[in-house]
């Protein structure tokens, strides 16, 4: 593949990011994919959730819980 190839490909990847909200499901903290409200994680910890989805680089556009290592999500 040429750079070219390279460069639109990052291009088309940067705009059709996954989008997850993580929010509590009873005891477990679920990461649900955005528009279609399908639980694609779950996990008893949030902070997990969150360093999994930032692993695999996908964006949180909604964090119902707060993070205790960021007062500014309290």
């Amino acid at each position: 593949m040429s750079v070219a190839g390279d460069d639109a490909l990052r291009r088309n990847l940067r705009n059709n990011r996954r989008q997850v909200s993580i929010k509590r499901d009873g005891d477990d903290f679920v990461a649900v994919l955005q528009p279609s409200n399908k639980i694609i994680f779950r996990h008893d910890n949030a902070s997990a959730l969150r360093k999994l989805c930032h692993s695999l680089r996908i964006e949180i556009v909604s964090d119902t819980i707060p993070d205790p290592n960021n007062p500014a999500s309290w």
